[in-house]
């Protein structure tokens, strides 16, 4: 007598179901936990832990002779046409299928009003294989590190980057800042600025003067949206504009420089695909955000200013620390430093 086929409909059916998955080493891989009112996006998050196969990259096919799913993630299992004992065939689809196709990645949030309509895809910011990329996998795809130029800019561009997807807005950005402390005398100060108004505008207009947490207040309040920093050493995240804005973006803080972070479909995708802004109540972001800073840490990509030794690369003067690298720049000028052992 032979045995029942596993793709028969005739099966009962139960409230809870075994649903068993085969890879392309046509080896089983059997669920258990999962009801026929699971969504179809459990089932995926579900083959992923037992596969290693991400979201994006999972074809699956079901029923005899076997066909592909066209179901919806939030439809339940019941409704894709699944039951109990059914086999599952899984294919890992390819990158440039991908990309073709819809990739499983939740809609990018609303841009701000002020956003370009027409984003653009950066012309400076560095190009990397997807080898070399630092990041993070997700189930709506990969969180990304978009390193900056190191021009003694990079704080401008990678706030142009998640918020106009362009990091050639460098001297507009530089501008708002200004204008924004001369229309608030107040709230910036001299000593909040560390030295006279007027100069600390004529010193931030300087295309080789750095940006800090001033000038991402100012940002975050001009742009209505929180901007987080992500410290790569301490994992510290200082969060400008928190609890008055419904959105969020991020930067990552390696010490002396500030890249950008995006969503990106899959590690081989062009710019053009990122997503940069977030909505405030999607926690898993910052998790992923973390992690990349993490990450960051292990491969320690990060210099610890506190003690680090720089040399002037203008007049080989010798410092210690961001703090005498600052003094130096504000009392000679020079904006040129180099890390040395």
């Amino acid at each position: 007598m032979t045995s029942t086929q596993s793709f028969s409909t005739s099966r009962p059916q139960t409230k809870t179901m075994e649903l068993r998955i085969r890879d392309k080493n046509s080896k089983i891989h059997t669920i258990t936990t999962l009801n026929e009112q699971a969504s179809f996006k459990e089932l995926k998050e579900e083959i992923s832990k037992l596969t290693g196969v991400l979201l994006p990259y999972q074809e699956l096919k079901i029923g005899y002779p076997p066909r592909i799913c066209k179901a919806k993630n939030e439809d339940t299992l019941a409704s894709a046409g699944l039951l109990n004992g059914d086999i599952i065939i899984l294919t890992e689809i390819s990158s440039t299928e991908v990309v073709k196709g819809t990739p499983t990645i939740s809609a990018p949030a609303p841009a701000p009003a002020h956003a370009l309509h027409t984003p653009t895809v950066p012309s400076t910011a560095s190009k990397s294989s997807s080898k070399d990329v630092i990041s993070i996998p997700t189930e709506n795809g990969f969180f990304i590190l978009r390193e900056m130029p190191d021009d003694n800019s990079c704080l401008f561009r990678a706030i142009g980057y998640v918020l106009d997807r362009s990091t050639d807005t460098v001297q507009h950005l530089r501008q708002i800042v200004i204008d924004h402390i001369r229309k608030n005398p107040d709230h910036f100060s001299d000593v909040v600025l560390g030295k006279p108004r007027e100069e600390y505008c004529s010193w931030i207009a300087r295309k080789d003067s750095w940006g800090g947490a001033i000038e991402l207040s100012i940002f975050a309040s001009h742009y209505k949206v929180e901007i987080c920093s992500v410290d790569v050493r301490s994992g510290r995240i200082d969060r400008f504009g928190q609890g008055q804005y419904d959105q969020y973006v991020f930067v990552i803080y390696s010490g002396i420089h500030y890249d950008a972070i995006a969503l990106t479909p899959i590690l081989d995708a062009g710019q053009e695909y990122d997503q940069t802004i977030f909505n405030i109540t999607d926690d898993v972001t910052l998790k992923a955000v973390s992690a990349v800073a993490n990450k960051m840490k292990q491969l320690h990509k990060y210099t610890y200013t506190a003690d680090f030794t720089l040399k002037c690369g203008q007049c080989g003067h010798g410092l210690k620390g961001e703090k005498e690298a600052v003094q130096h720049a504000q009392s000679t000028g020079h904006t040129k430093f180099v890390e040395y052992e």
